[in-house]
């Protein structure tokens, strides 16, 4: 994850915080990103699952990646908003538009690079000998 997390702060050219928010708990909405000026905010729900907080966490960075704050017009999937050098909210609900379709495509990819990246050598080795 920290790795995904420092190259995605390299192409945006600022640092990415993430946080829990308990606030988000009991909500439709699991995770959020606030894309700002200076930097950018993951939060999410809080949970006991390191698998579900690394899932919440890719889907707001694979908006990142499919630089979906750049996108203007109709079909705009976040938020547009004003004033604290916050520039777009984007919140991990329900999946009812191509975007959250997409950015939780690439987060199955990426959950998936993650959990297969931390096998242990002797799978490696069952494998290729």
């Amino acid at each position: 994850m920290d790795s995904i997390v420092s190259l995605v702060e390299g192409r945006r050219g600022k640092p990415i915080s993430i946080a829990i928010s308990r606030h988000l708990n009991g909500t439709e909405i699991c995770g959020l990103w606030l894309a700002r000026r200076g930097d950018d905010l993951i939060f999410h729900a809080a949970t006991d699952s390191e698998l579900h907080r690394q899932q919440i966490v890719c889907h707001e960075l694979s908006h990142m990646i499919l630089r979906h704050d750049e996108i203007d017009g109709p079909g705009l999937p976040g938020l547009r908003l004003a004033g604290e050098g916050t520039t777009m909210a984007f919140g991990r609900s329900g999946f009812r538009d191509s975007y959250e379709l997409a950015a939780e495509a690439l987060a199955d990819l990426l959950t998936y690079a993650i959990r297969s990246s931390t096998r242990e050598p002797e799978e490696f080795e069952g494998v290729f000998g």
